[in-house]
């Protein structure tokens, strides 16, 4: 398993979005990166030459936010950064980043977009020199520390998400009394999965066929789950799966439901599920959903 160096939370400034104010306006983003790498060099000669110099990584990523870069997508930008973050030290591996923007959508804490990339998912190649020559004990290392780099990417090596976190709304929900009559703050939460193409994806790629957007999928729940009275959480959470999925044709979404108000000495309860298209293309998914009225 590779080593990381992780950098928590970068709050850069950057343009970013299609529309003609989202082109004029900074919009900050908060971007934690973990480069995947071997720190055993450094470790053992206590010299920085040997690790990823993670101030230079955190430069290269603000020069390219702040940069004239022309990309219009959260998800492109994220992937530039993976590129940037990786490209800092030939030793690194893989990337894992995480940008949030916290502006994107009004009612939500923010939108964000997560993805895992190796090294030949970003350039091509393992290596920057393709005529590099290396003798069977290197070779066979370095076969299995890009097989455990690529392993450690989990679902993430052959999806990318793009979540919506603590979409904040209210709406009728419970079985007591009270809560028939006033409306209640739920936070929402969705995860949305999308395949990533297995033609690999050296260069970024800011322009999709795709039939939704995070905007346009929190415009149909927030107006589906503002309208809805259910009584349980879990009736709400497999009909806001439902709606993002028939409405907005999302492949595949996990939902999170918390009740802040439900339990006197907790945060919140909640209930979290996901959900694919394939379960809702029969009539038994459906009979999932009304069954859980009863709970």
């Amino acid at each position: 398993m590779a080593d990381k160096i992780i950098l928590r939370d970068l709050q850069v400034r950057t343009i970013l979005g299609n529309d003609s104010w989202e082109r004029k306006k900074l919009q900050p983003v908060v971007i934690t990166a973990e480069i995947h790498t071997s720190i055993a060099m450094a470790g053992k000669e206590d010299k920085l030459t040997g690790s990823v110099h993670y101030g230079m990584a955190c430069k290269r990523v603000m020069k390219l936010a702040e940069s004239n870069h022309g990309i219009l997508s959260l998800e492109a930008f994220t992937e530039e950064v993976a590129r940037a973050c990786i490209d800092v030290t030939g030793s690194g591996l893989a990337v894992y980043v995480y940008a949030r923007n916290p502006r994107a959508l009004l009612h939500a804490e923010y939108a964000g977009v997560e993805i895992y990339r190796t090294r030949k998912d970003l350039f091509g190649s393992w290596t920057n020199d393709s005529t590099e020559e290396e003798n069977m004990q290197e070779a066979g290392s370095a076969i299995a520390a890009r097989a455990a780099a690529v392993d450690a990417g989990g679902v993430l090596k052959s999806e990318d998400n793009l979540v919506i976190k603590h979409l904040s709304l209210s709406t009728i929900i419970g079985i007591n009394l009270w809560e028939r009559h006033y409306k209640q703050v739920l936070n929402i939460s969705l995860t949305i999965h999308t395949a990533r193409s297995t033609e690999g994806t050296v260069g970024v790629h800011d322009k999709t066929s795709r039939p939704w957007t995070y905007r346009k999928v929190a415009d149909e729940v927030t107006e589906m789950v503002e309208k809805t009275s259910y009584r349980t959480v879990e009736a709400l959470a497999i009909a806001i799966a439902r709606t993002a999925i028939k409405q907005c044709k999302v492949p595949k979404l996990t939902v999170r439901v918390e009740k802040p108000s439900a339990v006197v000495f907790a945060a919140c309860s909640a209930v979290e599920i996901t959900r694919s298209i394939d379960d809702f293309s029969t009539s038994s998914a459906l009979t999932s959903g009304v069954a859980s009225l009863n709970l």
